[in-house]
């Protein structure tokens, strides 16, 4: 789901078939653990038809060269040059030299077919390498040679080697600590909800690092067991740090950004509807679905929802790289209370609710927080949803009981 919102484009773009493709093509590499340095390899390397090769798509959406050189530094090295396409700005590090340098990597590509095709049925197009392309400088006019930010000019490349395979062996090297220090910030972010270095894409001297030194070494870790992010999942999962409470105490109640403490975040709204879904015992209807598909299959952010809308994913007309807005609101507050879609999840037959119906209240109750919070209830919980059943409680009353712990700060965020 991350690296869809990251490299998905809009299906308006570049067709449905493209971004099916590449999200299939998204999901098997993650499902295989392909090392990372393998993936980025493949993506930036891409070539073929549209309709046959899910990365394709990005380079048919990215089809300048110098918007490819943006999107790929701003992904794969943290690297922000976009101000740097119209000018130097005096205080920024990258000028428009290293910005066109960096485009002399994408230059030499072809294209065949329809620029733009109908959403369902266009045509396919096909992207090649092909000698002989190149980028010149919108001031000089200047023929640029190919530079990686912050690299060696590589003056000497073959002619009949396609330079983006050049990139992608710099980019990957083991020596280059850009590249395994992007993705373990990226990592970091999402299982903390920030990065070391926050925004996450925005490595620049004025804009350092909480904690440099672990930055580097879980980078250097990184590299050194050949890009496995599933490694570096589980040293992060076990680690103290990771496990500490989010409830704060008197030392570290101010700190927002030195990770002192777990820091509450809200559920994605794929994570959560699924969560919904699966509690309610009804699959959420998702349009060009199987009926019983999790929200987090989902391929593109054009398909219908108003619980994904409220919940923050991203704009379908906004370009990637798309972040989403990880924080709460009054829109989803208010949705969750007044959702019809939720009221027809809990109204709708369910063999677990009317199970409810038949047991003793407590016990009942104990089932209810279990199966929402993974705990039982304290004994004030206990005490406010025996007032709320009454002696004779019946399915209407439980569904009520549901609705308020779904409404509830526990169950929409990670705490």
């Amino acid at each position: 789901m991350k690296w869809g919102d990251l490299l998905r484009p809009n299906t308006q773009r570049v067709g449905v078939k493209p971004v099916y493709l590449l999200d299939q093509w998204i999901r098997e590499k993650f499902r295989d653990n392909t090392p990372w340095d393998a993936f980025v390899t493949e993506l930036l390397t891409a070539a073929g038809s549209t309709h046959e090769y899910g990365p394709v798509a990005v380079i048919r959406d990215k089809r300048e060269a110098a918007d490819m050189a943006e999107f790929v530094s701003q992904l794969f090295l943290g690297v922000r040059l976009n101000c740097a396409k119209c000018h130097h700005h005096p205080s920024e590090r990258w000028s428009q030299d290293d910005y066109y340098s960096m485009a002399a990597f994408f230059g030499s590509m072809k294209q065949k077919g329809q620029g733009i095709s109908a959403p369902i049925s266009g045509e396919p197009e096909y992207w090649w390498f092909e000698p002989g392309g190149k980028v010149t400088h919108p001031v000089s006019a200047a023929v640029m040679v190919p530079r990686p930010p912050g690299g060696e000019a590589f003056a000497t490349i073959d002619p009949s080697t396609d330079p983006r395979a050049v990139f992608a062996e710099w980019l990957t090297g083991k020596d280059n600590p850009h590249f395994a220090k992007a993705m373990v910030n990226r990592i970091w972010a999402e299982m903390f909800g920030r990065g070391l270095v926050d925004p996450v894409d925005d490595f620049r001297e004025s804009n350092p690092p909480v904690n440099a030194p672990l930055l580097d070494w879980l980078a250097k870790d990184f590299a050194e067991h050949k890009f496995d992010q599933k490694h570096t999942l589980r040293i992060i999962l076990e680690s103290r740090l990771y496990q500490q409470s989010s409830v704060p105490n008197e030392h570290n109640v101010a700190d927002q950004r030195n990770f002192s403490r777990s820091y509450r975040r809200r559920l994605p709204g794929e994570v959560l509807l699924d969560a919904i879904s699966e509690i309610t015992g009804q699959p959420e209807k998702l349009t060009g679905l199987p009926a019983d598909a999790r929200a987090m299959q989902q391929w593109n952010h054009l398909l219908p929802s108003d619980f994904l809308d409220a919940f923050g994913r991203p704009d379908s007309s906004a370009a990637p790289p798309c972040e989403r807005e990880t924080g709460g609101s009054v829109v989803q507050a208010l949705h969750l209370m007044n959702s019809d879609g939720l009221q027809r999840k809990l109204s709708a037959k369910s063999p677990w609710l009317d199970e409810l119906v038949a047991k003793p209240a407590p016990e009942a109750i104990t089932d209810i927080y279990r199966r929402l919070f993974s705990r039982d209830p304290d004994e004030n919980e206990k005490k406010i949803s025996l007032a709320h059943l009454g002696e004779k409680p019946d399915r209407p009353l439980y569904e009520d009981l549901v609705w308020s712990l779904l409404n509830a700060a526990e169950f929409v965020l990670n705490h």
